[in-house]
């Protein structure tokens, strides 16, 4: 068998393969053979049917079958003898498949490109650092003495007032089709849950009445569907309460964030925010030294790698859904949407994967048996009696060593940013800021 490579482009390769023509006549020969024995043709004892009848009945059918177990057959074997890291199924172009001559054909392929990394050293980054401020620590007690709220009906009054929660059911209309209903809604009137809008239109209304208004929302409102629309609402007002939160105190220090002390409480919240700050100025880091990688090595990558990882990426959404229903029933067709989008996200991933598994490579980077099962162990202790299943999964070879090769990039990421310059420079929270002004 002859085989010739070509390189199409960096990531693709052409095999022009020859099967020899004895080949091709002992397969014809064994595969008319094997059909003589199995063959009923009226006419003929089982066995016994003569070979050009098989040939004017069967003749097309038999080329097919044994031109095709050649070619998967001389294709395997004609990969084994390449140094080739073949990430597609291969395209077929037969140029010569007849009885009693060669079989010519070609296979194109697209292959895991050879990457070389190179001026990897003596990047510049800089690391913004979030300063935590007490504004921002005492946002975070503040959003946690109001999930511990309770709601105690008014009685002393009927008429709503600004920072009540009201019960009420509602109909929503967009010229004068139904696009919203609701029973037994809570909303706290001020906070704007459907509108600041919205909650004027209810402040002094009756518990018992119903109102009737309209609602315009701003073209650039947070919900896509509502902005630029006018709303006509109908609703109908039907208790009142007032959230009462806990006081902020030891008390609430100890029975609710598992301290001795308020001061406490605050210091703990700060470390977890610090931590916090310090990852994701971490994170930033790691996706400048990527970019500044990315920018410096023009790395091409097959086509199917990247539909791969965008249909990876896909699914990792769709799982993320809070409906099921809506997960079970659009989940193809909203699979191939978020794949299409999110091609350039995952050609980016598939380049920085290749271009660290090179630095690694050429750096000697390892990661040993002992480091990944570690990792498992880390991975699985928060899941508590659900890290059973965790270490399950990665009992899965594939699983494992999906896990070993990401460590494995992490590591030579690291290595990277060892040899960059990383300049720290800090600013307020701009939330803090936010809450301070506001």
């Amino acid at each position: 068998m002859k085989v010739e490579v070509e390189a199409v482009d960096p990531v693709r390769r052409r095999l022009a393969i020859e099967v020899p023509a004895e080949e091709v006549r002992d397969e014809i020969e064994r595969a008319y053979a094997d059909l003589g024995r199995r063959a009923r043709v009226r006419g003929f004892r089982p066995g016994r049917t003569p070979r050009p009848v098989l040939e004017q009945l069967f003749g097309d059918q038999v080329r097919a079958e044994v031109f095709g177990k050649l070619i998967q057959r001389s294709y395997a074997e004609a990969l084994q003898g390449q140094d080739l890291a073949v990430v597609s199924e291969p395209q077929i172009v037969t140029e010569q498949a007849e009885p009693g001559a060669a079989l010519r054909y070609s296979a194109t392929v697209e292959v895991k490109p050879e990457v070389v990394a190179r001026d990897y050293s003596g990047f510049r980054v800089e690391r913004t650092l979030v300063l935590i401020t007490e504004a921002e620590v005492g946002a975070v007690l503040q959003r946690l003495q109001d999930s511990l709220a309770q709601l105690l009906p008014i009685t002393e009054r009927t008429r709503v007032a600004r920072g009540d929660v009201v019960t009420l059911d509602y109909e929503a209309r967009r010229e004068q089709r139904l696009v919203g209903r609701g029973e037994n809604r809570l909303v706290e009137i001020g906070r704007g849950q459907f509108s600041q809008s919205f909650d004027e239109q209810l402040e002094d209304a009756e518990v018992g009445t119903t109102r009737e208004f309209s609602v315009a929302y701003p073209a650039d409102y947070s919900n896509a569907e509502l902005a630029g629309q006018t709303i006509d609402f109908r609703v109908t007002v039907k208790a009142l309460a007032q959230r009462e939160v806990p006081a902020l105190d030891d008390d609430f220090a100890k029975d609710h964030g598992e301290c001795e002390t308020l001061a406490a409480l605050r210091e703990r919240v700060r470390q977890r925010l610090e931590a916090q700050a310090a990852l994701r100025a971490d994170q930033e880091v790691r996706a400048k030294l990527i970019d500044q990688l990315l920018a410096a090595h023009g790395i091409a990558v097959p086509d199917v790698m990247v539909q791969r990882r965008a249909l990876a990426l896909a699914e990792e959404v769709i799982n993320s859904m809070r409906d099921v229903r809506l997960r079970q029933r659009d989940a193809a067709a909203e699979r191939e949407r978020l794949a299409a989008e999110l091609v350039p996200q995952a050609r980016k991933q598939v380049q920085t994967a290749l271009l660290l598994e090179a630095i690694a490579r050429q750096e000697h980077l390892e990661v040993s048996d002992d480091e990944v099962r570690a990792q498992i162990d880390e991975m699985a202790a928060p899941a508590g009696t659900g890290g059973e299943r965790v270490r399950a999964q990665y009992q899965d070879e594939g699983m494992r060593a999906g896990l070993h090769a990401r460590m494995l990039q992490q590591r030579a990421l690291e290595l990277v940013a060892s040899r960059a310059t990383i300049t720290t420079t800090t600013h307020a929270s701009v939330v803090a800021d936010s809450g301070q002004n506001g």
